[in-house]
């Protein structure tokens, strides 16, 4: 019998010429009970078992390690002692006791001094940058090596090594801060919002606490981040059910963290690609891109040119193949038939071998089940939870808003995740049984019994329309309407920041008046527009990409302004700074974007010293100073982020990174010319930069070519010595680095009134947005006599009983160092419940 989906029907008495074309047939509907896919996986026993039954079987299944810890207590977090001495022991070298004796004994191995300068070097720490600048060779702390170790040769073998080491390092002194580095690295909203290299973490600790990796999964998508005080108006942001400890448990549920309406670190996708990472074998140190972006790649052939693809029932299909062989004989060609046949073929063998490698993996691998299981448990218990929600939304139209995105980033069938992992076939055997889609599956009295096969299929078949679908109309997802073409039913004020990047064009396309009339709307403040989490620099390459395009570049430059102007906003809502400014790299080394794809290290020191312009307070803020060959300082002009982003431009952008002329140049000069008073001078300078600084050179004086061990001095010790000799307070120098690759640091962990961050988010700004104070307060030693301390406080009941009495003592700033900054970072309540069990 003919497959009607591939027949015309022949009206009586018609006939049809040879070279007729016909008309395509009509498309017959069909669901996934149809494909070919195959979607078979063996039943699990541990499926369906309960939370705590599943978590001791992975605990016990999981190879034990040798060496490490199986109980963590409580969080502690060391200060650097055990990081300076894991230091020394890398550079500690035999001494006589005598110093002009080690140095001839060093000179007397190499008598050209090449190998004792290394070693002297080595010894104290030392390395040059990239372009000859004095710097440090690392931190001395794993800790803050590893929160600011940076991106983009994760496939260079030395750099892997490097990073696996520090993870190692890391962990030894102290394993629940390192967890909690790992997270923050990820956290959106409150760390460094990156994916790879969190990815890159994540295949490290797979690989030596895989139990630890697999329990704290669920933090990622949880709602554990409380949202900002101006964001949050309206909403009860509290924790909900915290309880006290129960009796033979720790009491805490994994709910008892939400925070309502609350943000997470993360989202469902991480869990996914997590999943695809280690069914082919590559959730290690490797680069995560080249498995999570290989679809997305066209394959080219040997020549550099597009494959041939046969199109899809094309004309020697609606012949029923006539003339295929004349056309091959006569020419030696394929058809476009006999293409659509090997096409055919080629992806069927190629789905047979990814289903035998999925089985195999499931098979041999007890991480990889084990993450399989856990992945799909979590989606199901989530789907449940919003299928439950959804139902109630009928009579209760609050419930909708409780309900989360789980449903937008659950695994699509046939699609990326499915594809390499077959967990959709999990989710739908957790969240249909064979009994509930079938109730005579297994009937004596009808002698039918379901095929595993067949019921998946039927399962999976569920998940996609009595599940997702509903789910994700009710979510009102983007990309269902645009899929249908209904965007008139697009609700763009509720269109997420990274999609709107993505389809604005499509939308000014397909619905010009509606999406104009709603972004003259949000210009007027009569409705917004999200941008929170996009970075800085993503917005300035939009904008400056801009310049050079015709065509949609008034679009592009609109949304972004709007996109600019939310992102700046939240940034104020959580606080300002007072008498601090930017110093902007511009040079030559800033330029490249092979770490990054098209965004260079350019565009984020702009997009991040705009955004400090911006939230700083009067006279300090719309200032930026920038610096290549020569620092120019720049009074922003300009409403728009387009029209400040072009006056930036107009500096002088040379390929010199002579950062000490910030300070000899412009500042101390300025400062000293004017009898500036301490109290009106700069106290905070974030340099935006790569750190690849120039060798800075000698002043007047001949004070910085000498240091102990002959040995020049780093740019922080030129810059504190240079504001000691004008008579001033040195200011808190905050390095943002911004490089692709690891280097040189410009200050190591311990170092007072410094701090190092990395990365292209805005977020941590706002480790030092508390109303303008940087830093936290303390109170003065007892011993400290030199300080006037207040009265005597008596505290008491009111009745006449005797009180406590405490000594009011003048409290102080407390000065920053890079490990304080760390330490406030992850010590936010929303890494509390990450926990260390191996």
């Amino acid at each position: 019998m003919e497959n009607p989906s591939n027949c015309v029907e022949k009206q009586p008495g018609a006939e049809i010429a040879p070279n007729q074309v016909l008309p395509p047939a009509k498309k017959v509907k069909t669901s996934s009970m149809d494909s070919s896919f195959p979607v078979l996986l063996p039943e699990d026993p541990c499926l369906r078992m309960s939370d705590t039954d599943f978590e001791m079987h992975v605990l016990k299944a999981l190879p034990a390690l040798v060496g490490v810890e199986n109980a963590v207590g409580a969080m502690h977090i060391n200060a650097g002692g055990d990081s300076d001495r894991a230091s020394a022991g890398i550079t500690e070298q035999k001494t006589t006791g005598n110093v002009f004796v080690d140095a001839l004994d060093r000179a007397a191995t190499d008598p050209d001094s090449e190998k004792a300068h290394k070693d002297e070097m080595a010894r104290q720490n030392r390395m040059l940058t990239t372009n000859g600048g004095m710097a440090y060779a690392s931190t001395q702390s794993p800790l803050l090596e590893l929160f600011n170790h940076v991106g983009g040769r994760e496939s260079d073998c030395t750099v892997k090594g490097s990073l696996a080491e520090t993870l190692k390092q890391a962990w030894q002194i102290d394993a629940l801060m390192t967890l909690k580095v790992i997270w923050a690295v990820r956290s959106i909203h409150l760390g460094k919002g990156e994916r790879k290299m969190f990815y890159t973490h994540l295949g490290w600790l797979g690989k030596h606490h895989p139990r630890t990796l697999l329990l704290n999964l669920k933090w990622l998508y949880k709602p554990v981040v409380k949202k900002d005080a101006k964001e949050r108006e309206g909403d009860k942001q509290v924790i909900v059910g915290k309880v006290e400890k129960a009796e033979g448990g720790d009491g805490m549920e994994v709910d008892d963290y939400d925070v309502t309406h609350g943000s997470s670190h993360g989202y469902w996708k991480d869990l996914l690609n997590v999943l695809v990472l280690s069914a082919e074998d590559k959730l290690d140190m490797s680069d995560p891109d080249q498995v999570l972006l290989r679809d997305h790649r066209i394959p080219k052939n040997s020549d550099g040119s597009q494959p041939q693809k046969a199109k899809r029932g094309g004309q020697a299909r609606r012949h029923g193949g006539r003339g295929r062989a004349k056309v091959s004989q006569e020419g030696g060609k394929k058809t476009p038939f006999d293409l659509e046949l090997e096409q055919k073929a080629a992806s069927k063998a190629a789905k047979a071998q990814r289903h035998e490698h999925i089985l195999n993996r499931l098979a041999t691998d007890p991480f990889h089940r084990a993450l399989h299981l856990t992945v799909a448990r979590l989606f199901a218990e989530q789907l449940r939870k919003d299928m439950i929600l959804l139902e109630s939304s009928k009579t209760n139209k609050e419930a909708l808003r409780e309900i989360s995105l789980c449903a937008k980033w659950a695994p699509s069938l046939e699609r990326f995740h499915d594809k390499y992992t077959l967990i959709a076939s999990t989710i739908a055997e957790l969240l249909f049984s064979d009994s509930a889609l079938d109730p005579h599956s297994h009937s004596e009295t009808t002698g039918y019994e379901l095929s595993r096969e067949a019921y998946l299929k039927r399962a999976r078949e569920q998940y996609r329309a009595n599940t997702l679908s509903p789910l994700r109309k009710a979510l009102a997802i983007v990309e269902r309407d645009i899929s249908a073409k209904t965007f008139s039913n697009i609700e763009y004020s509720h269109v997420p920041s990274l999609a709107m990047n993505r389809y604005k064009h499509l939308f000014n396309e397909n619905d010009g008046p509606r999406f104009m009339e709603y972004l003259g709307k949000v210009g007027m403040g009569e409705t917004k527009i999200s941008g929170a989490v996009l970075t800085p620099g993503l917005l300035v390459k939009t904008v400056m990409s801009a310049e050079g395009r015709q065509e949609n570049t008034s679009l592009d430059r609109t949304v972004a302004d709007m996109q600019w102007k939310t992102l700046v906003q939240r940034i104020r809502d959580s606080g300002n700074l007072n008498s601090a400014m930017a110093v902007c790299d511009v040079s030559g080394s800033m330029h490249s974007t092979s770490y990054r794809r098209d965004i260079s290290p350019l565009h984020d020191a702009i997009g991040l010293s705009l955004v400090m312009a911006e939230v700083t307070q009067p006279p300090f803020g719309g200032r930026i100073i920038t610096f290549s060959c020569d620092p120019e300082i720049h009074i922003i002009q300009g409403t728009t982020l387009t029209e400040r982003v072009e006056n930036i431009s107009s500096a002088s952008w040379g390929y010199n990174t002579d950062f000490i002329k910030v300070f000899r140049q412009l500042i101390l000069p300025l400062a000293v010319e004017n009898k500036v008073p301490p109290e009106d001078m700069i106290k905070r300078v974030f340099v935006f930069s790569d750190m690849q600084f120039d060798e800075a050179d000698t002043d007047e004086s001949g004070w910085c070519d000498k240091v102990e061990g002959n040995l020049g001095l780093t740019h922080q010790q030129i810059v504190q010595q240079e504001f000691r000799k004008h008579g001033y307070e040195v200011p808190e120098l905050i390095y943002w680095n911004l490089a692709g690759n690891p280097g040189a640091v410009p200050v190591t962990s311990q170092m007072e009134g410094t701090a190092l961050v990395s990365g292209q988010s805005q977020v941590l700004m706002k480790l030092f947005l508390e109303d303008g104070v940087f830093g936290e307060e303390e109170e003065d030693d007892q011993e400290d006599r030199g300080e006037e301390q207040g009265p005597d406080v008596v505290e008491g009941d009111g009745d006449g009983e005797w009180g406590m009495i405490h000594k009011e003592r003048k409290r102080k700033r407390k000065g920053v160092d890079p490990m304080s900054i760390l330490r406030k970072l992850v010590g936010n309540e929303a890494f509390e419940m990450l926990r260390v069990v191996d």
